[in-house]
Parts: structure tokens; sequence; C-alpha cells
């Protein structure tokens, strides 16, 4: 199940956030310091000079508040974002 909502919202922040290409993305539900729900949404990305447009990155959960709340419910979504070297770097 978690597999394919990582895949649904992989589809769709790759749309978002284009010409950037989504290399990985994983999603868990935790909670914030004050002990609501949120969705940690990790990133990896590949893009020109390794940065992503701000403006579309800004704009990211806004867009997802539809598709969020058709595929599991209406927790706040919280993104990170790391290049693929980064993400290589944290795997060791």
């Amino acid at each position: 199940m978690q597999e394919n909502i990582d895949e649904e919202l992989k589809r769709i922040i790759q749309k978002l956030l284009k010409p950037a290409r989504i290399v990985d993305l994983k999603s868990e539900e935790a909670k914030d310091d004050y002990g609501d729900p949120i969705l940690n949404i990790r990133i990896v990305f590949k893009a020109d000079k390794n940065r992503l447009d701000p403006e579309k990155v800004l704009s990211l959960a806004r867009h997802l508040r539809q598709p969020l709340s058709e595929l599991r419910s209406d927790i706040d979504p919280v993104f990170s974002y790391m290049t693929t070297e980064e993400a290589a770097i944290a795997a060791t």
C-alpha cells in the first residue's frame, strides 16, 4: 500500500517539479513537535546545477492538497530534498 502511495506522489511531484527528475521518493507518517500528524516526504532529485525551481518548491504543498486527500488523509506534508549525491553520502 505504501509503495503505491509513494509511486503516485512521485508521479505527481515529477510533473510539478519538471524539468527536474525525481529519482526516489519515500513518505512516512510521523508527528511534529506538538504531536500533530505530518507526512514526511523525502525527495531525491536530479536537476541542472542541483537546483530546484524555488517557485515550484514553494507551491508544492498547495498542489498536493487534493491528491493527498484522495490518497490518504488531510495531514500536512513536510518535504525534504536531496540531490542524488547527497543521498549517496547519507546512505553510507
